[in-house]
C-alpha cells in the first residue's frame, strides 16, 4: 500500500491540508454527485471478479503443496467474499471516464516495461478520499478516488500506480500468506507450551503476540521498501518527470508534518445564527480535560514498530541515494493535463458525498463548514450537504443511536478545532438540531 490512512483524525488532517494548502480548481455550476446505485457495471465486475478469482485460487492449488495451497485459497475465498461485499454495498465507483484514465496510465506504464505484458491487471476505484492504493494478490488494483483529490498531477498518481504494480511483481501479498501459513503453526506450538505454564502466563502471551507483530511490522517495512525501489525503475521508463515519483513521497510527508487549520469559533456564529433560532453561546462550552493526567496510561504495543509503512522522511531518503537523478526538479509530464484537473474536481467535491454514504455525518458537517468557508462557487452545493447531515444527526439524536455517528470528545487524539467541533454538536439539543437540519435544507 502506498499509506495506511483509516483513523478519522488523520481524515480530518487531510480535509485541511487539502483545503488550505492545495487549493483545488473550483467548479462554478452545481455539481451532480456519482450515482452509485447503478448496478449494471457493477454486477457485471463483480461476475468477472468471482470467474477471476475461480481461475486464481487453480493456480495457487497447482503452485504450492496441498496444506499451504488450502490455507491460501480458503483465505483468498474468505477475504474476495467480504470484499464482493463491499463492492454490493456500494463503496466502489463505475464511472467509465474514471476507472478508463486510470487504465490508459496503467497501459503506459507496462508498454515502456516489456516484462509486465503477460501480468493481468484490473482497476477499481474505491469511494475513499484518503491518499491510499492496494494491490489484491490476483493483480487486482484498489485505487481510492482520494488519489485524486491529493496528488498535483498525472506523473504523481502513474508514481503511486507504479509502486503498486511493484507489490504485485515482487507477489508480496502471496509471500504474507506463506509467512502467516508457517507463523500460525508456530503459534499453536508455542500457545500449547504455554498453556504448560504455571506462572505468568498473560505476560508471556502478551510477550509472544508482540513479538509476532513487531516481526510482521518489520517485514512489511521492507517491502515498502522494495516496492518503491522497482516502482521507480518502472517508472523511470516512462516519459513521467523522475522527481515527480519523489513528490508524491514528499505530498505524503507534508501529510503527515503540516499543523492543520482549524475553524475559528466566529465560523459557528456565520452558519448557525439563523432567523428563527439564534445562536447560543452556551453551545461552545467545552469540557474541562486540562488536569487529566495521561502518562498514567502507556502503550504496551509500540505502533512505530509494528506499523507496516516506514516514515515518508526514510522511504525519500532512501530513493534519494538509490536514485540520484529524482534530486533534479523537472517539470511534470502530465500528458492530459485539462482531464487530471477534471478529476481532481470530482474528487474534491465527492468528498462529502463519501464521508455522508459512510455515515460519518458528523465529520461530514464539519468538512461542509470548512468548504463553505474556502470556496463561495458550491456554496448551494456545501448548503445541501449540511442539510442532509443535519438531519441524520436528527434522526440519530431522536432514536438515541448518536454515538454511531458522532464522535466522543479525545483530547489525546484530536485537534483542538475538532474538540471544538465535537463540544458544539454535543451541546445542541434536539429541537435545536432540526431547526438547523430544516434551514439548510431549504437553503440547499
Amino acid at each position: 500500500m502506498f499509506q495506511k490512512m483509516f483513523r478519522k483524525n488523520l481524515q480530518i488532517t487531510a480535509l485541511f491540508i487539502h483545503l488550505f494548502f492545495l487549493s483545488p480548481l473550483l467548479f462554478s455550476q452545481k455539481y451532480t454527485p456519482i450515482d452509485t446505485t447503478k448496478h449494471e457495471k457493477r454486477d457485471a465486475f463483480l461476475k468477472e471478479f468471482n470467474i477471476d478469482n475461480e481461475t486464481y485460487i487453480k493456480e495457487i492449488k497447482s503452485k504450492y503443496d496441498s496444506k499451504l495451497a488450502k490455507y491460501i485459497s480458503n483465505s483468498f475465498s474468505e477475504f474476495s467474499k467480504e470484499f464482493g461485499d463491499q463492492i454490493k454495498k456500494g463503496n466502489f465507483i463505475f464511472e467509465d471516464e474514471i476507472t478508463q484514465y486510470a487504465y490508459n496510465i496503467l497501459e503506459e506504464i507496462k508498454k515502456n516495461n516489456l516484462e509486465l505484458k503477460d501480468i493481468k491487471f484490473k482497476i477499481l476505484i474505491s469511494k475513499s478520499h484518503s491518499l491510499n492504493a492496494f494491490c489484491l494478490s490476483n493483480g487486482t488494483f484498489v485505487l481510492n478516488l482520494g488519489l485524486f483529490y491529493w496528488l498535483d498531477n498525472e506523473d504523481q498518481f502513474a508514481g503511486v500506480l507504479a509502486h503498486e504494480i511493484a507489490h504485485k511483481v515482487l507477489e508480496h501479498s502471496l509471500k504474507k500468506k506463506e509467512r502467516d501459513f508457517r507463523e500460525e503453526k508456530n503459534m499453536k506450538e508455542n500457545v500449547t507450551q504455554l498453556k504448560k505454564e504455571k506462572y505468568n502466563v498473560s505476560d508471556k502471551a502478551l510477550a509472544l503476540f508482540r513479538e509476532r507483530l513487531y516481526e510482521n511490522g518489520n517485514r512489511a517495512k521492507q517491502h515498502e521498501f522494495q516496492a518503491d525501489s522497482l516502482g521507480y525503475k518502472l517508472y523511470s521508463r516512462t516519459n513521467y518527470s523522475k522527481s515527480e515519483y519523489l513528490s508524491a513521497l514528499k505530498l505524503m510527508q507534508q501529510y503527515d508534518s503540516i499543523k492543520p487549520v482549524g475553524l475559528p469559533v466566529v465560523v459557528y456564529k456565520k452558519y448557525f445564527d439563523l432567523p428563527n433560532q439564534p445562536f447560543n453561546e452556551k453551545w461552545l462550552q467545552k469540557e474541562d480535560f486540562s488536569n487529566y493526567d495521561y502518562s498514567k496510561f502507556t502503550e504496551k504495543i509500540n505502533k512505530d514498530s509494528v506499523a507496516s509503512h516506514p516514515e515518508a522522511e526514510a522511504r525519500i531518503s532512501r530513493i534519494l541515494s538509490l536514485f540520484p537523478e529524482t534530486k533534479t526538479e523537472t517539470k511534470a509530464y502530465n500528458p492530459h493535463k485539462e482531464l487530471y484537473e477534471k478529476m481532481n474536481n470530482i474528487a474534491y467535491l465527492e468528498t462529502i458525498p463519501n464521508l455522508y454514504f459512510n455515515e460519518d455525518y458528523g465529520l461530514s458537517i464539519y468538512a461542509s463548514m470548512l468548504y463553505l468557508e474556502k470556496d463561495n462557487k458550491n456554496t448551494a452545493y456545501f448548503k445541501e450537504w449540511l442539510g442532509k447531515s443535519f438531519q441524520k444527526i436528527y434522526e440519530a439524536r431522536k432514536n438515541y443511536t448518536l454515538n454511531r455517528y458522532l464522535e466522543r470528545i479525545s483530547p489525546k487524539e484530536q485537534s483542538e478545532s475538532y474538540q471544538q467541533f465535537l463540544s458544539f454538536m454535543w451541546n445542541l439539543k434536539l429541537d435545536e438540531i432540526k431547526q438547523i437540519a430544516d434551514f439548510y435544507t431549504k437553503q440547499g
